[in-house]
């Protein structure tokens, strides 16, 4: 299997670690390498990915929507996200899908069946990928610029509402999708009325324990770290890639250990 990410930049990039420990516990010979790719160089690139010996690719940051252009069709979860984070080939055409919803979705499930409310918070792609994935249309939307929300939430068919007037004690789930608390100093918004055992996911995953995750805990919350997601959406693309479940709890592990460090 020969298989990589596309970004730009991509060093940080925690994939390859991830994947090629997958391949080596299937008993699948391979390799799985980052790609930087400069913007006027992606459109050679995926001609490459197409012609050459790959099998797969994921795309992050900043290509999800601008790798569209160049692929032969989208399925039903990509053209509802709007980006691709995962191309693979059949019939020798690339098929773009989007994971990172199910892949989030797919965390959260040992925690909560998504039958009461769901707060989303952002409204940019990655919460748009988040909502159209969720097995429930009891979600709300809350974001800094109000009309982003709304948009997003007509979209799906789903409320939405603004900083000021949000009462997080009426939510079972709260998602943060934002960059905020990257800086290891911020919260997109104020806990106060959190219930206990309400399951708080942030999608960050550096740092590990970003202040929402670490307040919520504080108050008795379900915490779900960014490893979930990360290690669930690439599950399901390497699934889709080789047709192999991959074990999930020695990914995380991995993945937990490395940023530990």
């Amino acid at each position: 299997m020969n298989l990589a990410i596309i970004g730009h930049p991509i060093a940080h990039s925690l994939s390859p670690k991830l994947h090629e420990q997958w391949l080596r516990a299937s008993g699948l010979f391979g390799r799985y390498e980052a790609i930087d790719a400069a913007p006027d160089e992606l459109s050679t690139l995926i001609e490459a990915m197409r012609d050459g010996g790959w099998d797969g690719f994921n795309v992050t940051i900043p290509y999800k929507e601008a790798v569209i252009r160049y692929l032969d069709e989208l399925d039903d979860a990509a053209k509802l996200a709007g980006a691709v984070n995962t191309v693979y080939k059949r019939d020798g055409q690339l098929i773009g899908t989007n994971t990172d919803g199910a892949g989030l979705v797919q965390a959260l499930m040992p925690f909560t069946d998504f039958t009461g409310r769901v707060l989303i918070v952002g409204a940019g792609g990655a919460a748009r990928g988040i909502v159209q994935a969720l097995p429930t249309r009891n979600v709300t939307i809350v974001n800094r610029t109000v009309e982003r929300a709304k948009v997003l939430a007509d979209t799906f068919g789903v409320a939405y509402t603004t900083f000021d007037e949000v009462d997080i004690s009426r939510y079972d789930v709260v998602i943060q999708t934002t960059s905020v608390g990257m800086d290891n100093q911020s919260t997109p918004l104020s806990l106060e009325g959190l219930r206990q055992n309400t399951v708080v996911c942030d999608i960050i995953y550096r740092p590990l324990i970003t202040p929402m995750i670490r307040e919520a805990e504080h108050r008795g919350a379900v915490v779900v770290t960014g490893v979930g997601m990360f290690v669930g959406q690439g599950a399901l693309s390497f699934e889709k890639w080789t047709g192999v479940k991959p074990d999930e709890t020695i990914g995380k592990k991995l993945i937990e250990g490395l940023l530990e460090e």
